[in-house]
């Protein structure tokens, strides 16, 4: 399974005149042809097929890296 390097970003937004956080997460590539700001302390390495699928080097809206997906297979006590 390959990964890629995804990241938060800002984008301007011209409805609010303001920075605002996208709802989408995206490589480096994809946030420079989103005209977006990274913001390098939200890297997250998650699988390569999550990226691209609507808009290329970027996640689906409101996509979490941190969700779990699929059957809990173990309990830690």
């Amino acid at each position: 399974m390959p990964t890629v390097t995804v990241y938060r970003f800002r984008v301007y937004d011209i409805t609010t005149d303001e920075s605002r956080r996208s709802r989408r997460w995206g490589t480096l590539d994809g946030i420079k042809r989103a005209h977006g700001e990274p913001l390098e302390e939200t890297a997250t390495e998650v699988d390569a097929a999550v990226v691209g699928q609507e808009v290329e080097g970027l996640t689906t809206r409101d996509f979490d890296p941190h969700r779990r997906t699929g059957f809990q297979t173990k309990v830690t006590v």
